[in-house]
């Protein structure tokens, strides 16, 4: 995937958001746990407190970081898919040194949006 530039924070954010209705929020992380950005939906309710986000992006973190530390013999990661009852987590890397974490309901269908977030992510735009 190619390195993005986040020239206009504004426009990629809304640019995630608009794939479809089904995305909760948007999130670009540093690998260090620090949030870049972050975008939640009108209308979303949380359904972690903040401390356990915060515990679940370290584990995030700390499973991409062991995903790179293999990469020479799998290849690099291109984006994981998390599953759950009440919601689903693609994770994307941004460059070598972020992640975009996009949070779906579970009603859309995964596949179709994770595509389009890797033509957006790629510089190409969606039609």
């Amino acid at each position: 995937m190619e390195q993005l530039k986040l020239v206009n924070q504004e426009k990629f954010l809304n640019s995630i958001m608009h794939v479809s209705g089904n995305i909760r929020y948007v999130m670009i992380y540093d690998l260090k746990g620090n949030s870049i950005f972050r975008r939640k939906m009108d209308g979303v309710v949380d359904l972690l407190t903040e401390a356990e986000n915060k515990m679940a992006l370290k584990h995030t973190i700390e499973s991409w970081n062991f995903r790179n530390s293999i990469s020479e013999k799998i290849g690099n990661t291109h984006y994981t898919l998390q599953v759950y009852d009440n919601l689903i987590r693609a994770i994307f890397p941004i460059n070598s040194e972020m992640l975009l974490v996009v949070s779906l309901d579970n009603a859309g269908n995964p596949s179709d949006i994770v595509k389009r977030i890797q033509k957006i992510l790629s510089g190409n735009p969606i039609k």
